[in-house]
């Protein structure tokens, strides 16, 4: 076989793992968090299609091998939420679309508020309700974006976990996946890529002053923080459809295009 019928095969070899095993992450090895959000049932009867959305965390680890089966993937557009200076540290391997999505940088905080794991627990639901006050136009031109993509699209931040899996959240939310699988799909990051398997994040928050049960704390994927800034979206915005046609900027077409694209 050649080498790109090589490489297709283990693509679909690892979709197909991530279907079976239900956990959606692909084994890639120098990125941890890289899943499809596909094969989600929603309330409506339908599914999410398995290999049009992909969420991850920072692809500028990802090995040589990696990015040979990641380019098989076909993934038309890479859409950055991360930070400038988070960018030129640690530039992607591959073009992207930059949509920087406003979040609360932990070191902007006072550390000395950050003492335990209830503390960073509790920087991580306001940093949530915090993007949903000032993101809503960065969530409606992205899924406005989604819905006029051809081919499949992945978006990402650093950890791919909050700003990241916000954005999950809502699009998952958005194309009729009921509340507790979305917070079960926030909550498939902490075994791919929460405190234990990056303790050297951990060190680096604690360095620079953090108790090391709060950095803990805002490095997993506390279920109530999520749900709780969910149930903000609902009480305060009307929901994730007024949402996005509200602060959002969409339009019900939009909405309605991007269901069709992402839905069987």
């Amino acid at each position: 076989m050649s080498r790109t019928g090589t490489t297709l095969l283990n693509v679909q070899e690892a979709i197909d793992s991530a279907a079976e095993i239900g956990e959606r992450r692909l084994p890639f090895v120098g990125v941890n968090n890289f899943r499809d959000l596909g094969g989600y049932s929603t309330e409506s009867g339908a599914a999410t299609l398995w290999g049009r959305v992909f969420r991850s965390d920072s692809p500028h680890n990802f090995t040589a091998a990696d990015l040979e089966v990641f380019d098989a993937l076909d993934i038309r557009v890479i859409y950055d939420l991360r930070r400038d200076a988070e960018r030129d540290a640690d530039p992607g391997p591959r073009p992207c679309v930059h949509r920087e999505l406003p979040s609360g940088p932990v070191f902007a905080t006072d550390v000395n508020t950050l003492r335990d794991r209830g503390d960073g627990e509790r920087w991580l639901f306001e940093d949530y309700c915090g993007m949903l006050e000032v993101a809503g136009p960065v969530f409606g031109d992205l899924f406005s974006q989604f819905a006029d993509c051809e081919g499949p699209v992945m978006f990402h931040c650093m950890g791919g976990k909050d700003r990241t899996g916000m954005t999950a959240a809502l699009l998952l939310s958005c194309l009729g996946v009921d509340r507790e699988t979305v917070l079960d799909d926030y909550e498939l990051t902490s075994r791919h890529s929460g405190p234990d398997q990056i303790p050297h994040v951990v060190d680096l928050f604690v360095s620079g002053g953090i108790a090391r049960e709060a950095a803990i704390g805002i490095l997993s994927t506390p279920r109530w923080a999520m749900e709780n800034a969910l149930d903000r979206l609902d009480s305060t915005y009307g929901g994730i459809e007024a949402y996005l046609r509200g602060l959002g900027g969409m339009d019900q077409r939009t909405i309605e295009s991007l269901r069709s694209r992402l839905l069987s």
